[in-house]
């Protein structure tokens, strides 16, 4: 089974973000993704239900933080489904997971769809300026990759849990990107 770590956050392949652990849960989970070299799920969480769907990660760096606490970075490396979900005797949540499909990337665009991708690039680069905590979980941002941008727009988007899963379980980074460009469209009106 795989672990699981739920948080109000949502992350998808792509994305990285910085965690403080500091329950015996998650210090151990850490210590046992990271010695046997695999990721875990990070999952939200309605009231004590977990959400049907999450997104695989992996620690990708990790540091002691100023207060003494473990520190990690982890980037999102595939949507699954969970299955099915159990707690261990520290109550640290496993469950059996199903990979999905990552959401293609956009190799042939039309003028339509170029304009587009320019103009959420574009609102994506003036939100990572405005705000560089974002920023700076990347190295180069790809922000040229419709897919990856539309992601990261939903990331940072305030939706309800049910719109975060919803949008996680798409096929494709379509209906965010209609989603996304009328969101633009508004602001600009």
């Amino acid at each position: 089974m795989t672990k699981l770590f739920p948080l109000p956050l949502f992350l998808l392949p792509g994305g990285r973000a910085k965690l403080r652990i500091f329950e015996p849960r998650y210090l151990r989970l850490v210590r046992e993704c990271s010695a046997n070299q695999e990721g875990f799920v990070l999952a939200m969480m309605q009231g004590k239900r977990l959400y049907k769907y999450g997104t695989l990660v992996d620690i990708v760096d990790f540091e002691t933080l100023p207060d003494g606490l473990l520190g990690i970075t982890i980037a999102g490396r595939q949507r699954v489904e969970i299955q099915s979900t159990d707690q261990e005797a520290d109550k640290l949540w496993v469950g059996d997971i199903r990979a999905l499909n990552d959401w293609p990337h956009d190799e042939y665009l039309d003028d339509d769809q170029a304009d587009d991708k320019a103009h959420i690039a574009a609102g994506l680069k003036h939100v990572f300026a405005a705000h560089p905590e974002h920023a700076e979980q990347y190295e180069a941002a790809p922000f040229d990759d419709l897919t990856w941008s539309c992601q990261r727009w939903l990331e940072i988007l305030p939706l309800s849990n049910a719109q975060k899963q919803w949008f996680i379980a798409q096929e494709s980074a379509e209906e965010a990107k209609q989603f996304i460009s009328q969101l633009l469209e508004e602001e600009v009106e």
